[in-house]
């Protein structure tokens, strides 16, 4: 490994940093130096990115966009329909609502590492509504997939607080502040 390659600032996305949807940086970053010596590219905003060979392939096929340029390793590929047929967003949902599926229908056989075969992935027949039908469909998947995380950020406030009470209320219990004697 040629350390002049690394601390840059090109974000240089691997499975790692594919815990969210919008990727706007990565846990290793590269030089342009490194970025000329390597196989990447420098992958242009708004393009899909797949993780295709990992461990988490077992269950789940990380998918998200990029909100700045990137650099991706071997384990990753980078998906952009600039035909116009499809939209990107629209992409990233279909892999998320599919997950299961396309795991069977995209997995490498035989393979070492949980790996998507690139033909599979690459011939995959999808059928697109039209152009303004998936906009709709994305608009209204980002803002219900925004109010179930807030629920669920709610909820998991919630639970930490009703936690915090009933250890409040077992200690105060023993320790005689509250007189239980009348409450049996």
């Amino acid at each position: 490994e040629n350390l002049s390659f690394w601390n840059g600032s090109i974000p240089w996305v691997s499975h790692k940093d594919m815990k969210r949807e919008l990727i706007d940086s990565a846990e290793e970053c590269i030089t342009e130096e490194g970025l000329t010596k390597s196989s990447s590219n420098l992958i242009t905003i708004g393009c899909v990115l797949v993780v295709v060979r990992s461990g988490i392939l077992q269950h789940t096929i990380p998918v998200a966009i990029n909100a700045v340029p990137v650099a991706i390793n071997q384990d990753m590929k980078a998906l952009d329909f600039c035909a116009g047929s499809c939209l990107n967003n629209f992409f990233l949902r279909w892999v998320q609502g599919l997950n299961d599926l396309l795991l069977l229908v995209w997995s490498k056989q035989g393979a070492t590492v949980e790996s998507i075969e690139h033909s599979y992935l690459a011939e995959t027949l999808i059928a697109l509504p039209p152009m303004g039908e998936q906009k709709s469909i994305v608009a209204f998947l980002n803002a219900e997939i925004t109010r179930l995380d807030d629920l669920t950020t709610e909820a998991t406030r919630a639970i930490a607080l009703l936690k915090e009470r009933r250890t409040a209320l077992i200690s105060a219990a023993v320790t005689g502040k509250i007189d239980v004697r009348t409450l049996a």
